[in-house]
């Protein structure tokens, strides 16, 4: 029992700390709707497949949203829709559609932090 204690008290976490913080390293963007990824998207061959992939990307952010803030998650549904809506009329081309399917995830980050976007922190127990 004694040595149950000892395990059990020197296991015990003390709180959170950030290891890329306790290392000295930056904190690398491993968000889904990075710079970085959009611009692959942007240069995939299958643009059909680009647009899908942005709309269930942004239409699961807009579900985290709307628990938080309807207004806007409705406001960004309205848009998303909207220019998926002339695509599928083919009212505008599927480049057309990308870039502004890119500049409202770009919109979606610029106003607020969404899940999708957030730097998600890595923790050890002390």
């Amino acid at each position: 029992m004694r040595c149950g204690r000892s395990i059990s008290r020197a296991v015990a976490p003390e709180g959170v700390i950030d290891i890329f913080t306790a290392a000295g390293l930056a904190m690398p963007d491993i968000s889904i709707l990075s710079d970085q990824f959009l611009a692959e998207v942007r240069g995939l061959p299958q643009k059909n497949l680009a647009v899908e992939l942005l709309q269930k990307l942004l239409k699961g952010e807009l579900a985290t949203r709307r628990r938080k803030n309807v207004v806007q998650a409705r406001s960004f549904a309205e848009m998303l829709e909207q220019n998926i809506r002339r695509y599928q009329n083919r009212a505008i081309e599927a480049a057309q559609v990308i870039e502004e399917l890119i500049a409202l995830a770009k919109d979606m980050i610029a106003f607020g932090a969404p899940s999708l976007v957030s730097r998600r922190r890595y923790w050890a127990p002390r």
